[in-house]
């Protein structure tokens, strides 16, 4: 049943509440029970790997796709559900794609001029506002073709802000960008969203991208939600190997646990003095469970000296790779048939191949997860 959406609510402007959305291509499902709501305000990251469902749940959010099943509210008003359709141009959404979407034949200040806000056309003044606010004033007059990637997507923001949004959804829209562009566009974009308290749903895959821009992330997998909490909480606590290695990256090493003691080729420890353990909730006896090391919590002992929550470890220098912003070095332990990745910001210019040191990790930092993950 077509219905037009009433924007009086007992909600804050941009409130999105999500109940039990299950979707499918044929046979394949690709959202499985979603249900989540978010603040005004807030901004969103939907992170998961491509074929996760991300793409998807931001356009039957946007109306462009059709729900099968669940409900959808914007506002306190349900938008979609099985007997009502709002309209995509009813809902006060924005979209930013990838691919800009600019219109070729049109100058900057027409792109931005080309939809409607809340007041009708949106006015030539309207559209140097948000000029201003990217700071692309000085080409107004020109045309897509005539400025770069970067600019063009700042011109797409800008034109899907010009029609006064409740609520923006945000595509992957700086996956086309080099990495040092992409992250000056996500200090723009966050700082802009911000200071104009709009409700903001970004889909990526990139996890740093996630950190920095969400107030909360949804980590999608395998259709499901893996998990929703801070960057902050999602850091320390990750609900299962696959939210903790999707955010950082881990050495797994397999372990058993019996009568509270972790047993482990580093030697043991009681899991009543790991942090990890209770976000975890692993059990006092485990034949197997996997103990996560952080590749950049590993330290040599001629650059970080241990102190009383470092566990030390005789290593031997199996490979060294230099890259821009950090090194990688492959460590073999005694008693483990695996070589350990270490990661550290230092240039280990002095450190060989075949070097024996004393290394380290803190085991308040570890975590220990079921073997059935």
């Amino acid at each position: 049943m077509l219905q037009k959406l009433n924007t009086k609510s007992q909600h804050e402007p941009g409130y999105i509440e999500l109940k039990n959305i299950t979707h499918a291509y044929d046979t394949k499902k690709i959202l499985d029970d979603i249900s989540f709501s978010m603040k005004d305000g807030e901004i969103i990251c939907l992170l998961g790997a491509s074929g996760s469902g991300k793409s998807t749940l931001l356009r039957l959010i946007a109306g462009v796709e059709a729900l099968i099943s669940g409900s959808i509210k914007i506002n306190g008003n349900i938008i979609v559900d099985k007997t009502t359709f709002i309209p995509p141009e009813r809902r006060n959404i924005g979209m930013v794609f990838q691919d800009y979407a600019l219109f070729p034949h049109l100058t900057i200040i027409k792109n931005i001029m080309f939809g409607n806000n809340r007041n009708g056309k949106i006015t030539r003044e309207q559209a140097m506002t948000q000029l201003e606010y990217i700071d692309l004033v000085a080409y107004a007059d020109d045309y897509p073709n005539m400025i770069s990637g970067g600019q063009q997507q700042r011109v797409a923001l800008a034109r899907t802000l010009a029609t006064e949004p409740d609520i923006l959804l945000l595509d992957e829209p700086f996956s086309g960008l080099d990495s040092k562009l992409r992250e000056e566009l996500r200090v723009e974009t966050k700082k802009l969203i911000k200071t104009k308290n709009i409700s903001a749903i970004f889909v990526t895959h990139d996890a740093e991208e996630a950190l920095y821009l969400a107030d909360r992330i949804i980590l999608l997998n395998d259709s499901k939600i893996e998990q929703i909490d801070s960057p902050k909480n999602m850091l320390k606590a990750p609900s299962s190997i696959f939210a903790a290695q999707y955010l950082r990256r881990y050495n797994i090493v397999e372990v058993s646990v019996k009568d509270d003691i972790v047993v482990s080729p580093f030697g043991s420890f009681n899991i009543k003095n790991l942090c990890c353990c209770r976000h975890t909730k692993l059990k006092s006896n485990h034949k197997i469970a996997h103990m996560l090391i952080a590749e950049n919590d590993i330290h040599l002992e001629t650059h970080d000296a241990p102190d009383k929550f470092d566990h030390q470890m005789d290593v031997k220098v199996l490979q060294i790779n230099h890259y821009s912003e950090f090194s990688e070095l492959q460590l073999s332990v005694e008693g483990l048939n695996q070589p350990l990745t270490l990661r550290t910001s230092l240039r280990e210019k002095d450190v060989m191949i075949g070097d024996v040191y004393q290394a380290h990790f803190n085991y308040k930092n570890i975590l220990i997860f079921s073997g059935d993950q």
